[in-house]
């Protein structure tokens, strides 16, 4: 599987669709998403996802998801419009970004953002400052999928 989904990420960066974030370890960011003076964002290497939460220069959260570990899920289901979801955990606590795509026909628009729960009580839920999507599609990456009760939409 991380044969073929490393040429995919550099035809992605070569495409511009995704951007390497630090060029000695190789980590691609596949979502980034501006919540006030915070990011929460989502890099790609070696088969690791990892996601981030903090400022430009200091992150105060990082959680390594290896899909084998059971500490990162991924949902994709279709309400208005598709939506994708990614789900990293820590201890009873977990954090979710997402991407939906919305519909005008039903008058849904476009979101994306961070969840936050503990256990499957949602204790934060904050939008991106603008619309973002994942840069990779989500079931490419071998990561399990999550039950409909860990759901951000």
């Amino acid at each position: 599987m991380k044969s073929m989904i490393l040429p995919a990420l550099g035809a992605l960066i070569a495409l511009g669709l995704a951007s390497p974030l630090h060029a000695e370890d190789k980590s691609t960011t596949i979502f980034t998403c501006s919540i006030g003076k915070k990011t929460a964002s989502v890099t790609l290497a070696d088969g690791r996802l990892t996601y981030h939460y903090g400022t430009a220069t200091h992150d105060e959260l990082s959680i390594v998801g290896i899909p084998a570990s059971g500490n990162v899920f991924q949902m994709t289901q279709r309400f208005a419009g598709m939506e994708y979801q990614l789900r990293f955990t820590n201890s009873d606590h977990s954090y979710i970004v997402y991407t939906s795509e919305g519909s005008g026909r039903v008058g849904a628009t476009a979101t994306s953002g961070l969840v936050v729960l503990r256990g499957t009580e949602r204790i934060s839920d904050r939008a991106c400052e603008r619309y973002t999507e994942f840069s990779i599609p989500l079931d490419d990456l071998g990561i399990p999928q999550d039950t409909e009760g860990y759901s951000a939409m």
